[in-house]
């Protein structure tokens, strides 16, 4: 009885026992309970923790790791720069005569920080000031980082802008400013504009260039002529000074009423340049040249310009260099305005910004008969005595339907004949020989050494190349087989400068002091030195060594001198231009054919011939003939040289050639 009690018992128990257990499950037993408050606060206090933890990590990091750099920014925010810019060098003659020099000038500049109104005030600012309104913009966007910075937007403005801007700078253009910034100022005026060249801003493609590395994006560079070859020299090294401005980015004052300035910098000038420029001679020579291009007129020519150039045949040096039409490179100071751009760049103006002295390519006419005759005498193919009968036209032997004309009937001429006639029929025969020749390219081989075919390295920016052709470059530039072959008119062509021949004037020019100095080449140069504007001393020499010899033989070249005087004295091709005229000149002219153009006119002399001082070239285009403008061009400049009067000058032979 007792043992089923007792289990009985345990049967209850452990039916409890279960009955407990499921009320448990469905009551949700094994699910997670609503956190308990202090579970929930101890989260919030770990989350406040890691926040308060990011906060004191991120002040560190911007106290100690960025501090200087906020502090550099809160600076910017009350400093701004105001720049000094640099005075440029002065550019004098070889006499000290200055050609380019300073003057105050007034400029706009634009502080894009205190700008109310930018749209408005930029458009009023932009009809003021006469700059379009997208100009003035993207020169603030070129600026854009500077926000504090005044832009200059205008420089040069005119009495009557800054009349206008200042009575209302105040109240309407609360960002905008007149400074003083020095500008190029010409003494001379237009006197050596091409040789000069000007200066400009700098844009962004001159940026990206190796010599301009470092430059400032709002810097003035030389932009053309010597301002540009000397440009490393002329720059100054700009200077400014930092001023406290207010929250508008306006300057404070002191008590005084002076800018709170909290440092500066003098800017420190450019040094000067000396040229071999001769201010005397360079203006006889422009009005020399002048004269030549208003003899063609007076005969009936269009002469549409010219080049002349004066050196010194032992030294290179180049006393004058004048290039017809010119331009007063005070146009450019400030900036040329578009009007001005394009009156100058119409084709009724004749290019008055090419520098022909160096950029103009030209067939040389009868002036290339002094190479032609050198190099027949060097590669023994002319025999001084032998005579050619000159009966007004020559054709190619073995093909009498190529029919070449000379300009009249000489009769029987030998070397010396020849140069003083400039006889077209002996020099045809002298080119159809160097084409029977087995080497072919003697005329060419003695061009080049005389320093035709490539630059000739003068210090002024933009030297054209010109061109002395051959068989490899007909090969090259030949549209049909025929075109590509080198025929025996080639070579006659080329004997009297005519054909596919192009040179410059001071490629030829440098060809005649080689000639005149014993057979010296030369480079040209217009730089001399420079020197320390304060302590006057010499920095840097800038003339450039002799060139090698040569290599003529002294007799071949004694004959070839010999002629040049006659072809300068009556009777000769250019008639009586120099009769009587001392000292004695040796000279040769020439007439070049351009296809539908009138002819050009060269001469080019050397004097006294027996010991030369100078060398004087001329062209002028479409002026007619060496003899009609070229020959008196140059000795009206042979008369400011030495002094001989202004007489005028004699009249050429009819018909005349060279």
């Amino acid at each position: 009885m007792s043992f089923r009690l007792k289990s009985s018992r345990r049967k209850k128990q452990s039916f409890s026992l279960f009955k407990s257990s499921r009320r448990r499950k469905r009551r949700g037993y094994g699910d997670r309970q609503p956190p308990s408050i202090a579970f929930r606060a101890g989260m919030l206090g770990a989350m406040a923790l890691l926040l308060f933890g990011v906060l004191i990590f991120r002040i560190w990091f911007l106290e100690v790791i960025s501090g200087n750099q906020y502090v550099a920014m809160a600076k910017d925010n009350f400093i701004r720069f105001v720049p000094d810019e640099a005075p440029r060098g002065i550019i004098y003659d070889r006499n000290g005569q200055p050609l380019v020099e300073n003057r105050a000038g007034l400029a706009v500049t634009v502080l894009p920080a205190a700008l109310k109104d930018p749209q408005r005030e930029l458009a009023e600012l932009s009809k003021i000031i006469q700059v379009p309104e997208a100009d003035i913009q993207q020169e603030l966007d070129q600026h854009k980082n500077d926000t504090y910075s005044s832009i200059v937007v205008k420089r040069d403005i005119t009495p009557a802008m800054k009349s206008y801007l200042i009575e209302r700078i105040p109240l309407y253009f609360p960002g905008v400013d007149i400074k003083t910034f020095p500008l190029r100022s010409y003494p001379k005026g237009q006197e050596a504009a091409h040789v000069l060249g000007h200066v400009g801003q700098i844009d962004q493609q001159e940026l990206t260039e190796p010599r301009y590395k470092g430059y400032k994006n709002d810097a003035e560079i030389g932009k053309d002529g010597v301002e540009y070859e000397y440009d490393k020299w002329l720059r100054g090294v700009d200077g400014g000074m930092q001023l406290e401005v207010d929250a508008s980015g306006k300057p404070k004052t002191d008590a005084s009423g002076q800018p709170v300035e909290l440092s500066s910098q003098k800017a420190i000038p450019g040094n000067d340049v000396y040229l071999s420029i001769d201010s005397n001679i360079q203006k006889a020579t422009e009005a020399a040249l002048q004269y030549g291009v208003n003899l063609a007129h007076q005969k009936n020519y269009p002469a549409t310009g010219g080049a002349a150039i004066v050196m010194d045949p032992k030294t290179g040096q180049i006393l004058a260099m004048a290039s017809n039409p010119t331009f007063d490179p005070s146009f450019w100071v400030g900036g040329m305005s578009t009007a001005k751009y394009q009156e100058l760049t119409a084709p009724s103006a004749h290019d008055p910004l090419l520098n022909r002295a160096i950029q103009g390519q030209y067939p040389p006419g009868s002036t290339f008969k002094a190479i032609t005759a050198l190099a027949g005498l060097q590669e023994g193919l002319i025999n001084p005595a032998a005579t050619v009968d000159s009966t007004g036209s020559w054709h190619v032997p073995g093909d009498p339907s190529v029919i070449f004309h000379d300009w009249a009937p000489l009769g029987i001429v030998d070397l010396h004949r020849a140069i003083v006639m400039s006889c077209d029929t002996y020099f045809y025969d002298v080119g159809y020989r160097f084409y029977k020749d087995n080497n072919n390219q003697g005329i060419q081989k003695w061009a080049r050494i005389m320093g035709l075919g490539k630059p000739t390295g003068v210090d002024l920016p933009g030297e054209a190349a010109g061109r002395i052709p051959d068989p490899a470059w007909k090969q090259k530039v030949g549209q049909t087989p025929i075109d590509k072959m080198w025929m025996p008119g080639n070579s006659v062509n080329m004997a009297i400068g005519q054909g596919d021949v192009l040179v410059t004037p001071l490629q030829m020019a440098a060809v005649y002091c080689a000639i005149a100095n014993g057979g010296t080449l030369v480079r040209p140069h217009v730089g001399l030195r420079v020197v320390d504007p304060v302590t006057h001393q010499m920095l840097q020499d800038l003339e450039p060594p002799l060139g090698p010899s040569a290599g003529l033989n002294p007799d071949n070249l004694a004959m070839v001198k010999s002629a040049l005087i006659g072809a300068a004295q009556p009777g000769s091709a250019i008639g009586s231009v120099f009769a009587g005229f001392q000292p004695t000149v040796a000279g040769k002219s020439g007439t070049a054919q351009v296809a539908g153009k009138a002819d050009y006119g060269w001469y080019i002399a050397y004097a006294p011939a027996d010991n030369p001082q100078y060398v004087v070239l001329a062209m002028i285009e479409q002026g007619g003939g060496g003899s009609a403008s070229g020959a008196p061009t140059v000795k009206k400049i042979f008369e400011s040289l030495f002094h001989a009067g202004q007489a005028a000058p004699g009249q050429p032979v009819t018909p005349a050639n060279g």
